[in-house]
């Protein structure tokens, strides 16, 4: 079938303002498994995470006797990111003969990669790295993305990007070779021209590797499959099936089979939908990222039931009622299959009460916070990181790598937190921890920390994989802010009530609570104020069951929210809405300073260390007794509408409702106090002669 030669640009969408560049691309998938990068690698091709110098393709001309032609090509080869920041990726000719395809393209063949050379403005000398196993992991390949760049940018004045390049990488190409080979099938490589020697291939044709082989010297040149011959539009399938045209685009003759087979793609979820807690009368918006043979079609799911007309890979929930509270999945699903996301816990609350102290880490706070740590080497062996952007960090579960989400009480876009981590700053494994308390905040009577907790733990469920993964956030309230609190039973004094969960289920104690003791050696409650100390109790195994979390009845590696609460002298340690501890208060420690941290009771050092740590979001402590909600005045306007005053704590949050029939009630405002009074004007009220109002949390 002959075509037309079409735009000569690549057929991508818009770049998002928020997409990855190709640095951080790179630090999502460093350690990612091959597969795993290449379906990262699909995803943000397809989304348009492409630099906009790539997409204008660049003229090159042909000919043979009696004939001519014209194709067009990527000016570099494939790469991710930003115009400034963008990663050349390599990848296998499995994937970059599917991004061919949809994209409308081909890969080149030998011949035309010599004429890509040729035509090149910019001939740059290639660069080789030692032969290793290593050549074939992302480190290596972004090592030599940077040193490619830094030889490109010595071009940049005379040859802007978007110039034609060419000897930065070898080609993966379309040749005869492709179905000539006995199997397993084979990658093709070809390239490397060296300018110094007036275009002398380093790699001659071969194929050597299999096809799902890729190292870092390879790159995907994409040909428009659309071109011309004599002027007439024609396409380079069709030219290098032809006895008569083949030699434009061939210099083997005749290539029957220009593509590489490639099996169906089912669909992959690489992001799942986040938990997300908000007030009643709030919107949400649920979304996905997923992968595999367009087309793709989305359900989403709640509570079991498919929702009707949620076919997008988002899906907006507005006016969120207690109903609407619940699990959340989304099924995606194409011609070869179907995958379930993991699910996400949506909480609509229905009430609210004044905040006593908030930080959600936006910015550094360090200076508002007190820390002391604590070592069996007394060595100090922790670090602090404050406003640490978790969103850049990439994560496994089940050996599947994504980007951290937003903690469920953060808007979409927010990603800082506190992360601390203990004994992996140095060789010496030494039983070490950190907290922190706030300096100018202590609170008593009835009053409730609340939290976003994420523990995260190197290897796969259960730490399996790993070496000295176990370790314990901590979080506690009615303390000095004065002591280190932490397991080991020692002699040093400790104070108040503290708790302390693993993230991956690796101890034997995956649960503990305490008591602080400041004559010394405080007191183990786990025996008597938690249901079990381990994981594999049903009862962690139903709060954090197997799927949602990747080590079953432990919640790491997830967003949990977490609170400890003190009602009438009883304290509470609650995690996702369910009671964990319920606990007399001790007299010695009904008031004092809220605490969270981070230890490890054991020796081992973390391995990989960088995956151990813990990151607390939105800490805030409300008071559980406020004063009542007054309203100071009611008056109607001029205009018919009603203008009301209220009063109530600093930092009270309530609702506004009205009615006419003191039955059905609408809200008309959610409003936050302040030390003044608030006024909240009511403009459907004309037309109505009576008018009723209530305020609540």
């Amino acid at each position: 079938m002959i075509v037309t030669a079409g735009a000569q640009t690549l057929n991508l969408p818009t770049r998002a303002t928020n997409a990855l560049t190709g640095s951080l691309f790179t630090n999502l998938v460093a350690y990612a498994s091959r597969d795993d990068r290449e379906n990262w690698i699909y995803a943000q091709v397809m989304s348009g995470n492409v630099p906009g110098w790539l997409r204008t393709l660049k003229p090159i001309n042909t000919s043979i006797v009696g004939h001519t032609g014209t194709y067009h090509v990527t000016p570099d080869y494939l790469a991710i990111g930003s115009d400034q920041d963008y990663f050349l990726t390599p990848c296998t000719p499995i994937l970059g003969q599917r991004l061919a395809t949809l994209l409308g393209c081909s890969m080149p063949t030998r011949h035309m990669e010599n004429l890509i050379w040729t035509n090149a403005p910019v001939k740059l000398e290639p660069i080789t790295i030692t032969a290793s196993p290593e050549m074939i992991t992302m480190p290596v390949f972004a090592w030599h993305n940077n040193m490619v760049r830094s030889q490109r940018n010595g071009f940049t004045n005379a040859y802007p990007l978007g110039t034609l390049v060419s000897g930065d990488k070898k080609d993966v190409i379309i040749s005869i070779e492709i179905t000539n080979r006995p199997p397993p099938p084979r990658v093709v490589i070809y390239g490397w021209h060296r300018a110094s020697l007036g275009g002398v291939v380093w790699q001659p044709l071969t194929a050597s590797h299999e096809e799902t082989y890729a190292d870092y010297s390879h790159g995907i040149r994409l040909v428009q499959s659309a071109m011309t011959v004599d002027g007439v539009a024609n396409n380079v399938s069709n030219v290098l099936k032809s006895a008569a045209l083949n030699g434009l685009l061939s210099d083997e003759g005749v290539v029957p089979l220009p593509y590489y087979s490639v099996a169906s793609y089912a669909p992959k979820v690489l992001i799942h939908p986040r938990s997300q807690s908000v007030f009643a009368g709030q919107s949400i918006t649920l979304q996905t990222l997923a992968v595999g043979d367009p087309p793709l079609t989305y359900r989403w799911v709640s509570n079991g039931i498919v929702l009707p007309a949620t076919t997008n890979a988002s899906f907006a929930a507005v006016n969120l009622a207690s109903a609407n509270a619940g699990n959340y999945s989304v099924i995606v699903s194409n011609a070869s299959g179907s995958v379930t996301s993991r699910v996400a816990t949506v909480r609509v609350r229905s009430n609210s009460f004044p905040l006593l102290f908030r930080d959600d880490f936006e910015t550094n706070s360090a200076s508002q916070w007190d820390l002391f740590w604590a070592a069996s080497n007394g060595t100090p062996d922790y670090t602090a990181h404050w406003a640490y952007d978790y969103g850049e960090i990439p994560y496994f579960f089940n050996g599947l790598v994504s980007p951290i989400p937003p903690a469920p009480n953060s808007p979409e876009d927010s990603t800082r937190a506190l992360r601390l981590t203990v004994n992996n700053n140095d060789a010496t494994g030494a039983t070490a921890a950190v907290n922190l308390y706030p300096k100018l905040a202590t609170f008593s009577g009835n009053f409730v920390l609340k939290f976003d907790l994420w523990v995260n733990y190197p290897g796969n469920a259960g730490g399996i994989n790993s070496t000295g993964s176990t370790q314990h956030a901590l979080f506690g309230l009615n303390h000095l802010g004065t002591n280190a609190n932490w397991a080991p039973a020692s002699a040093v004094a400790s104070d108040g009530f503290w708790f302390a969960v693993a993230g991956e289920g690796g101890d034997s104690a995956d649960y503990r609570a305490y008591k602080g003791n400041l004559a010394g050696t405080q007191t183990d409650l786990t025996a008597t104020a938690l249901p079990a100390a381990n994981n594999t109790a049903a009862f962690y195994q139903n709060l954090f069951p197997a799927g949602r979390f990747e080590s079953a009845g432990a919640p790491g590696k997830r967003w949990v929210e977490v609170e400890l609460r003190q009602t009438n002298n009883i304290v509470l340690w609650i995690m996702d809405g369910t009671v964990l501890s319920s606990r007399t208060n001790d007299a010695a420690f009904t008031s004092g300073k809220i605490m969270v941290g981070f230890m490890d009771v054991f020796a081992s050092i973390a391995n990989p260390a960088r995956d151990a740590f813990v990151l607390f979001d939105n800490v805030r402590v409300e008071n559980l007794s406020p004063p009542p909600i007054q309203f100071a005045s009611v008056a109607r306007l001029v205009d018919g509408k009603i203008s009301l005053s209220l009063t109530s704590a600093p930092n009270d949050t309530f609702w506004i409702d009205a009615s006419t029939n003191l039955n059905a009630w609408q809200v008309l405002d959610i409003v936050t106090t302040t030390n003044a009074v608030v006024s909240v004007v009511d403009s459907n009220a004309p037309g109505f002669a009576t008018r009723y109002y209530r305020a609540r949390r």
